[in-house]
């Protein structure tokens, strides 16, 4: 892995995915792309706020007020690259257009699991972008439990096979395979590929789906990554059919690996 992007909405910039994308770049001698999206709206969203503060406040002196941010931002990012000896590099003002068309060159991009974008949203980035995407939670920088979403189709496979390979030191964590409702898998995953992890088991439910999956990965609330196949095209995002993605994000507190084959 050597090119991974770092995505925030300009104006905020957690220290969370700041932590966890440091890390993986350090373990992977890899440089950092941090875009800043372009994601201002045009009013001020917070028109009784003005009144209240006896300030007069315009979408000019927001615009101001943000750019002073971001440069903030990125001034404290470079610092923490710099400390880390982490190579990095800055764009701002990405349209989501401009980061569709980069992401086939990145080999993944790191963001937030929960959605603070004004003008876009995650289902816009997870359905358009060409590469794999880490949602990273508040409570994960450090990931110590792997769950991959299973259900026997090359999507699943693939989504598997990619974690292992951009995250070798992960494989070592321990990992589950979950399977839910899918009674016999007619591609049972290779020894060669469960090889790749080191503690590694499988666990099939039976059940309503969105309960299962909640109440499994509910026992599983701190340092956790889902992993699952291509989102809104494989058999396994029926899972994050809309409304379920947001509830795990939300409930679970866990972070979310997803290709896109």
């Amino acid at each position: 892995m050597k090119k991974i992007f770092v995505l925030f909405n300009g104006i905020s910039a957690p220290w969370h995915i700041t932590a966890f994308a440091l890390n993986i770049a350090k373990s992977n001698s890899a440089a950092l792309h941090v875009l800043f999206l372009k994601d201002e709206v045009s009013d001020y969203p917070y028109p009784s706020d003005i009144a209240s503060v006896q300030k007069s406040y315009s979408a000019k002196t927001e615009k101001t007020d943000n750019k002073k941010l971001e440069e903030k931002n990125i001034a404290l990012f470079k610092t923490f690259c710099d400390d880390e000896k982490v190579a990095c590099h800055f764009e701002i003002d990405v349209s989501l257009k401009n980061l569709v068309n980069f992401s086939p060159g990145a080999d993944i991009i790191i963001t937030d699991s929960h959605d603070n974008f004004q003008r876009y949203s995650l289902k816009d980035l997870l359905a358009r972008v060409k590469c794999p995407v880490c949602l990273i939670s508040s409570n994960a920088t450090e990931i110590k439990t792997n769950i991959f979403l299973y259900d026997g189709s090359d999507n699943s496979i693939h989504a598997m096979e990619t974690y292992g390979n951009l995250f070798p030191g992960l494989c070592k964590k321990k990992s589950f395979v979950l399977t839910i409702n899918e009674g016999k898998i007619s591609k049972p995953l290779s020894q060669s590929l469960l090889q790749k992890f080191t503690n590694i088991r499988t666990v099939t439910l039976s059940g309503n789906s969105e309960i299962e999956l909640i109440e499994f990965l509910d026992q599983h609330k701190k340092s956790t990554m889902v992993i699952t196949g291509e989102y809104g095209r494989s058999a396994i995002s029926r899972l994050f059919k809309p409304g379920l993605s947001d509830v795990i994000i939300n409930q679970t507190r866990t972070s979310i690996f997803i290709t896109h084959n």
